[in-house]
C-alpha cells in the first residue's frame, strides 16, 4: 500500500531513469504490485469468475520488457498474512464484498461503466493467481520467491545483501526498509 504522502516528501531524491539504464542488473519485483494491475485488466471477467489469464499475460508482458532491457529479474510474491493485519484485511474484504454486490446490482441496471469501476475496486489477487504467475515464471526459466509474509522485507534483504541492484514497487515502504534503488516504474515498449 504504501505510506501516504512518502512520495512526494522525497520527490527532490527522485531521479528519471529509462529501464536500459540499468542493463546488466539483477531487478527484484514485487510480483502482487503487477499481479493487482494485471488483475485491473480483467476485473469483470474475475470477478464473475469467468476463466482469465489476463494478469498472467500482464505479468509476462512486463518481465519480457525487463528481459529485452539486459536485466535479470527476480519476482518476490507475499507469502502468508501477518497476524497483526487481520482486521485490517478483514475490512478490505468486507468492503471488496460490499463493491462487488454494487457492481453486480449496476450491471443489472444496465449501468457497465459504473459496474466495471466497481469491479476493478473489488479485485482480489488469490493465491492461485500468484501460482498462475509462478507457473508461467517457471517456463521462461524467471526465479520467483514466495516471501515468508509480505514481500517488502524480503525485497529489502535482497537488496541489503546485494543480491539485486533495483528494486520495482508501487508502494513506498522499501524506502523506509533503507533500500538503495527503488523504482516506481511505469514500463511500455516505447
Amino acid at each position: 500500500m504504501g505510506i501516504t504522502g512518502l512520495l512526494p516528501f522525497v520527490k527532490n531524491s527522485c531521479r528519471p531513469a529509462n529501464i536500459k539504464d540499468f542493463s546488466g542488473a539483477t531487478v527484484a519485483v514485487d510480483a502482487y504490485s503487477w499481479l493487482h494491475k494485471g488483475a485491473f485488466s480483467c476485473a469483470e471477467k474475475l470477478v464473475k469468475g469467468e476463466k482469465t489469464d489476463g494478469y498472467v499475460y500482464y505479468c509476462m508482458k512486463q518481465l519480457n520488457l525487463l528481459l529485452e532491457a539486459g536485466l535479470k529479474p527476480i519476482m518476490v510474491f507475499d507469502g502468508c498474512n501477518l497476524s497483526s493485519k487481520e482486521g485490517t484485511e478483514k475490512k478490505r474484504r468486507e468492503n471488496r464484498e460490499k463493491t462487488r454486490q454494487r457492481g453486480k446490482e449496476l450491471l443489472c441496471e444496465g449501468k457497465i461503466k459504473e459496474a466495471r469501476e466497481c469491479f476493478q475496486r473489488c479485485v482480489d489477487v488469490t493465491p492461485k493467481m500468484a501460482r498462475d504467475v509462478i507457473e508461467a515464471c517457471r517456463k521462461k526459466c524467471i526465479d520467483c520467491i514466495v516471501a515468508p509474509y509480505e514481500a517488502d522485507a524480503q525485497l529489502a534483504y535482497l537488496d541489503k545483501v546485494g543480491i539485486v541492484q533495483l528494486i520495482i514497487t508501487e508502494d513506498s515502504d522499501l524506502i523506509l526498509f533503507g533500500c538503495n534503488k527503488v523504482s516506481h516504474l511505469h514500463l511500455s515498449n516505447h
